[in-house]
């Protein structure tokens, strides 16, 4: 069945798209992954399985799926189409569509449009659809480890291999779909903590270079908590927080409190790689991966620091 499921390649996906159907269009949808035969993305109103939906890529490029599912995260939706009736002219245009946005060779297809199942008819219908469609696809998803700038300072990779900790509530919505994200996009080692309590034990052996908060109204005192430990215990890491949507004084405040980056929903999820990426850039984060620190003091010379100590002493 996954191998009937993964007829086709899914690859992250960050363009803005025009969403349309009968009743509404929205203009700056923004796309999270697509294949060559459905696309999934985030949009302003609802859709209802089985509706209509035509998705504009560029102007003079247009599709028409149907949706597969569709449910609210705050005050926005995400959402998936599948282009049931695609052709293979259209399927060679969305080919040719995806290597220019990704920039990268896209694999040819396999099969008869007809005979494919896409992993979001199916993840729809178990309860947490957003974690099936995330574990199912994390095999499947194009790397894009190679800049489009290869001679720019910061790219999307700089840091591939920093341990980055995603502190969160258990079962929120956007777990799976930023720890995907983080991983196969930024090429970060991403460790998710339902509980504080495992984030302190990883802060003290050294295995954390920057820390994301997901703070929400369920668990906003837990957040505030694990932040006052942060500044008592371990001032040296960095941490961002990401919220829903909160006044100015309570950005001020957090930032206040250390924060380098307050990022408020609904958001892009570039947007967090993007504040994560500049805090190593900036260095206000640990220079060197946490994972390269035994290599470096494996490195030491420890004969040559043992004979300075005794003449000095």
């Amino acid at each position: 069945m996954a191998e009937e499921r993964r007829q086709y390649l899914r690859v992250i996906f960050e363009e803005t798209i025009q969403v349309s159907t009968e009743e509404w269009s929205d203009p700056i949808a923004t796309g999270l992954d697509l294949s060559l035969n459905g696309v999934r993305f985030h949009c302003e109103y609802p859709l209802s399985e089985g509706e209509l939906v035509s998705i504009e890529f560029e102007p003079s490029f247009t599709l028409v799926g149907t949706a597969i599912w569709c449910w609210p995260i705050e005050w926005y939706y995400q959402a998936a189409v599948r282009f049931s009736d695609i052709t293979v002219t259209e399927q060679e245009k969305l080919r040719k569509y995806i290597e220019t946005t990704t920039k990268q060779d896209y694999p040819d297809f396999v099969g008869e449009v007809t005979k494919e199942k896409d992993d979001t008819e199916s993840a729809s219908e178990e309860e947490n659809v957003e974690v099936s469609t995330s574990e199912e696809n994390s095999s499947a998803v194009v790397s894009q480890s190679e800049s489009p700038f290869p001679d720019a300072e910061l790219h999307s990779q700089t840091y591939a291999g920093s341990q980055v900790a995603l502190v969160t509530e258990r079962d929120s919505p956007h777990n799976d779909m930023i720890m995907q994200y983080l991983s196969e996009r930024t090429g970060f080692k991403m460790s998710l903590m339902e509980k504080q309590g495992n984030l302190w034990p990883m802060l003290r052996e050294n295995a954390l270079d920057l820390v994301v908060l997901n703070q929400s109204t369920s668990n906003e005192d837990e957040i505030l908590g694990v932040i006052q430990r942060l500044g008592e215990e371990h001032a040296d890491i960095p941490f961002i927080v990401f919220a829903g949507p909160i006044s100015l004084d309570d950005r001020l405040h957090l930032l206040s409190l250390g924060a380098i980056d307050v990022i408020t929903r609904p958001t892009h999820l570039s947007t967090i790689a993007q504040s994560i990426l500049q805090a190593f850039y900036d260095n206000r984060s640990v220079a060197t991966p946490a994972h390269e620190e035994e290599l470096i003091y494996e490195s030491l010379d420890l004969d040559s620091d043992l004979d300075s100590m005794e003449e000095k002493f």
